[in-house]
């Protein structure tokens, strides 16, 4: 489905969770500290569940980046990642 049938179906009434989409997350912590490990895999079960509850939505693998910081896109690797998936429609 691409962004002009979306958009018409989006102003038919129907919302974001009617349509087929391919969903993914991407899920980042900025330290690999121990307690925020813990916030990661919250983020990572959250998102994969809420995805996965969705019938209209093809679940797609999350993208993670551990360690991070947040305040540039440069070293994020799987961040990037997701942004050329996208581009390709995988997501």
């Amino acid at each position: 489905m691409d962004l002009y049938d979306m958009r018409n179906e989006l102003n038919n009434g129907k919302t974001i969770y009617d349509l087929p989409l391919k969903v993914t997350y991407y899920a980042r912590v900025s330290t690999d500290k121990d307690e925020q490990a813990h916030s990661l895999q919250n983020q990572i079960t959250y998102y994969s569940d809420f995805i996965k509850r969705n019938t209209n939505w093809k679940y797609v693998e999350g993208y993670i980046d551990e360690g991070v910081s947040g305040t540039s896109v440069s070293r994020r690797d799987s961040f990037l990642k997701m942004i050329d998936d996208a581009k390709l429609r995988k997501v």
